[in-house]
């Protein structure tokens, strides 16, 4: 597809995003927490993984700035497929799925 026009629905590309963040008010943290448990999977209490398109990130960022403030802490890492192939989980919760190969041999 060329750069500019829109896939077609449910064919976006989707990257893995590593996110963290460090609140200071008990009531957005709340908040913050329940806008991530729609984006992607806890890794821990402050800490999610999410694989999302270009537009769902954004999204999320809007979101995020709508309940943050200057003094809380938010971190949003996009993790290649290097970084994805050396990380290391110790929990029983579930690996990072790789994405199918784009390409078939037959």
């Amino acid at each position: 597809m060329s750069k500019g026009k829109a896939e077609p629905k449910g064919t976006e590309h989707k990257d893995w995003y590593l996110i963290a963040y460090d609140i200071r008010d008990d009531v957005r943290l709340r908040k913050v927490a329940k806008i991530m448990e729609g984006y992607g999977s806890r890794l821990q209490y402050s800490v999610f993984r999410c694989q999302l398109s270009d537009r769902s990130i954004e999204r999320l960022r809007w979101q995020l700035s709508q309940v943050t403030q200057p003094e809380d802490g938010l971190l949003i890492a996009g993790l290649c497929q290097a970084c994805l192939s050396r990380l290391r989980q110790r929990d029983s919760r579930g690996a990072w799925p790789e994405d199918p190969p784009d390409w078939v041999v037959i």
